[in-house]
């Protein structure tokens, strides 16, 4: 459908811009496609910008002497709308090149139809669904390896709904049958977001209560830590390292704790000063309470007894497994138990002893800080470790952040799609600028007025960046109350409690 005209400027029309007169009738947005036929193909362009303009109000000493221009003239015949827009590539049969000849003034500027669209912008038939292109009725389909197999980061400001289309990813995910191929899932759920999943399971899944499992609790167990992997847990120097090793080796084929093994060093002949320090850390390892003395990982599900498992019994195809951090308030228990879970998981992926796995980590730049050390953010090296290694092992990263300036360099630089939602924080903006291929100053500015819902995709996933709207997802959300109704709920709830007790007090004179 013909929706414009392109027009002569000072600044084209060119191979990198060209601005187009919109047909009165017609409607053209910012951040839509279009397509001009030129002598080369079908050039593809998004539009940048639109703006309004009249010739009779073009000149301020015409609008300032005059009062009654309505009157005199028809202005509103000479008011026009140009789109300004830059073209993206040309496609010469369902080959994609970039511009080299620009379009003429006067070709006619069209809609681009959902089946060419999708073909520009490298969308899969059978890919994940997490929405519908801005302005068009067309399905953003990402392929599953282009978007997950080089890490994937979800950027966005509280309450721009990253949590929603995380959400959605992980329903694509779950999706997915057996000949399409399943990868597991693995999610480390600062806030108790996801543990819905496993709660209440949506409607439109078929088999879903059996895919999402939460677990609310685990104990490592310390019988299967060698030397060296509990020097991860805390700061050991080689000499405590080679002379813990000595009495773990004395201890194999038995069953002990952290306490245990602080005991244990304190009988053996060791250099008084390595010794005290071997006792203390081991003994600061025991009062977290995250390590037992089996051989096999102890998880607890919400409301349940204490299960024993393997962790490689846990990770299957097509399978999602929450682990809910919200009960865990200090940072440091947190951190060790994802440090050891992800160093795990890494370890059973490159033996091929699990299936492909991705690991979704909200609350990412608390994980991944950038410059921080080893005792400050035991976790950032292993995550750094997968950003550049998981790729080849397929496990890959799903780093969801609210402050992306805070997140390491090196792994926001190894997620080669970037999904953006609405930022407006300066430094965050700066910050994408420089880490996103494909982000132009124009869509980088577009960031900003994003309304909740709405999402830049760029990188591997998509052959150009598109805006999008996410779709309305199918698995039960949790509702967060606001402000006002949790102080007038609080205050009930106490009036109840204080009655109940004077009650109970009047029962009993």
């Amino acid at each position: 459908m013909d929706i414009g005209k392109v027009i002569s400027t000072q600044d084209g029309p060119s191979t990198s811009f060209f601005a187009f007169a919109i047909q009165k009738d017609k409607g053209v947005n910012k951040d839509q496609f279009v397509k001009v036929n030129t002598n080369e193909g079908t050039m593809i362009a998004m539009v940048e910008n639109v703006v309004k303009t009249s010739r009779y109000y073009a000149n301020p000493e015409t609008v300032v002497e005059s009062d009654n221009l309505e009157q005199l003239f028809q202005v509103d015949e000479w008011e026009f709308l140009i789109a300004e827009a830059t073209p993206l590539g040309v496609m010469i049969n369902e080959v994609i090149v970039r511009p080299t000849v620009p379009p003429s003034p006067g070709d006619m500027v069209e809609n681009v139809s959902s089946k060419v669209l999708s073909k520009f912008l490298g969308f899969e038939d059978k890919g994940i669904n997490i929405g519908k292109v801005l302005h068009h009725e067309v399905p953003v389909q990402l392929g599953l390896g282009k978007t997950f197999q080089k890490h994937l980061a979800i950027l966005a400001m509280s309450g721009a709904g990253k949590s929603y289309l995380t959400s959605v990813l992980m329903e694509e995910v779950l999706k997915r049958n057996r000949g399409q191929g399943r990868v597991a899932s693995v999610v480390f759920d600062v806030h108790g977001e996801y543990v819905s999943f496993a709660e209440k399971p949506p409607s439109n899944f078929s088999d879903f209560s059996k895919m999402a499992d939460a677990v609310v609790k685990i104990k490592i167990p310390v019988p299967e830590l060698s030397a060296r992997e509990i020097s991860v847990f805390t700061t050991l120097t080689h000499v405590q390292v080679a002379e813990l090793d000595k009495v773990i080796r004395s201890l194999r084929g038995s069953k002990y704790d952290f306490k245990n093994l602080a005991s244990e060093v304190s009988t053996r002949t060791i250099p008084p000063k390595t010794k005290a320090a071997l006792v203390r850390w081991l003994n600061d390892l025991h009062s977290t309470g995250l390590f037992s003395s089996t051989e096999d990982l102890v998880t607890k599900r919400p409301g349940e007894k204490e299960e024993h498992h393997r962790l490689v019994e846990l990770i299957k195809p097509g399978r999602m497994i929450i682990f809910d951090l919200s009960q865990d308030i200090q940072k440091r228990v947190r951190d060790l138990i994802v440090l050891w879970l992800s160093r795990e998981l890494f370890k059973l992926r490159r033996f091929e002893e699990i299936p492909p796995l991705v690991m979704f980590v909200e609350e990412a730049h608390n994980f991944i800080p950038e410059g921080s050390s080893r005792i400050e953010s035991p976790t950032l090296g292993i995550f750094q470790t997968i950003a550049r290694e998981g790729r080849k092992f397929f496990c890959s990263l799903v780093v969801i952040s609210q402050r992306p300036i805070k997140l390491s360099t090196t792994v926001l630089s190894q997620c080669n799609t970037h999904i953006i939602m609405r930022i407006t924080n300066p430094y965050d903006l700066n910050h994408i600028g420089q880490s996103s291929e494909g982000i132009t100053n124009n869509t980088l500015k577009s960031l900003t007025s994003l309304q909740v819902g709405e999402a830049l995709v760029v990188g591997e996933a998509v052959r150009y960046p598109v805006f999008l709207k996410v779709r309305e997802r199918g698995s039960w959300e949790k509702k967060s109350s606001d402000m006002e109704l949790s102080a007038r709920l609080f205050e009930e709830k106490a009036g109840e409690t204080k009655k109940e007790m004077d009650d109970a007090k009047d029962a009993f004179l």
